[in-house]
């Protein structure tokens, strides 16, 4: 299998309210790329926070005692932790120094996704609502202007426990099945596998971030092109989800809080 990744560059900066498709469509043409049945487009989460206006005024948010406290303990605006307790509904595992580890529907994740970075002064950008939705709009476009089938991935930031830096995952999907599952394969010496699956979508979305960048680079959107996958019209990202107890992470965290 040869795997190559086109990023598409964006002709400008999305603005508010901006549709997202039209964007890609303009970006295609200058960046000459054209689609091909069974790529995968990626497309960052922050464009389509953008198109949605899922942001929030600073000077709007109140915080609370619990939002204050939880600010001196992550070095945070008191703004920024009320907004990080309202997206989490209140979920927080802990904090370090300007992050704040909370429980989303996508997971765990710093600061509820919430980011103050790539946005118009004096907002905070909140993560795209209904991602997956979002992906499965974008992808029927792609197939009434292009006559291509492809699949669709919105991809966010995210932290590995104890590793530096960001990757990227998954938090909306449309025309794939996001997990591969390999129970029941054998490995190489004959074993066969009993808990292992490949996060293809969340793969998908490591390999694209490589050319997409988390900076000024101004390329929200890139192609994927000779990735095997399965193809789905009914799979989503909260498909993937597993049970927190089944988590490595989660659970054992969990139980050394209880324990203290």
């Amino acid at each position: 299998m040869v795997v190559s990744i086109h990023p598409v560059k964006s002709p400008r900066i999305i603005s508010w309210g901006e549709s997202v498709f039209d964007t890609f469509a303009e970006a295609l043409e200058m960046e000459n790329v054209v689609l091909e049945d069974g790529d995968v487009v990626s497309i960052t989460s922050k464009v389509f926070t953008m198109q949605q206006k899922s942001a929030v005024l600073l000077d709007d948010v109140k915080p609370t005692i619990e939002a204050r406290e939880l600010a001196i303990e992550a070095s945070l605006d008191p703004r920024v932790a009320q907004l990080i307790i309202d997206e989490s509904k209140g979920e927080i595992i802990g904090s370090v120094f300007h992050a704040v580890l909370a429980k989303t529907p996508y997971g765990l994740s710093a600061n509820a996704g919430i980011d103050l970075s790539n946005c118009p002064e004096g907002y905070a950008l909140l993560l795209p609502r209904e991602p997956d939705k979002e992906a499965v709009i974008f992808r029927d476009k792609i197939k009434e202007r292009y006559g291509v089938t492809v699949a669709v991935i919105i991809t966010d930031s995210r932290t590995i426990p104890l590793r530096r830096g960001t990757t990227a995952v998954a938090i909306g999907i449309a025309g794939m099945e996001p997990i591969i599952d390999e129970r029941g394969n054998k490995d190489l010496y004959g074993y066969t596998m009993s808990i292992s699956s490949r996060a293809i979508a969340d793969n998908v979305a490591n390999c694209t971030n490589l050319v997409m960048g988390e900076t000024d680079e101004q390329i929200p959107f890139a192609v994927a092109r000779g990735i095997e996958y399965k193809q789905s019209t009914d799979m989503t990202m909260l498909t993937a989800l597993m049970p927190e107890d089944q988590c490595l992470y989660f659970a054992p965290l969990m139980k050394l809080i209880a324990q203290k």
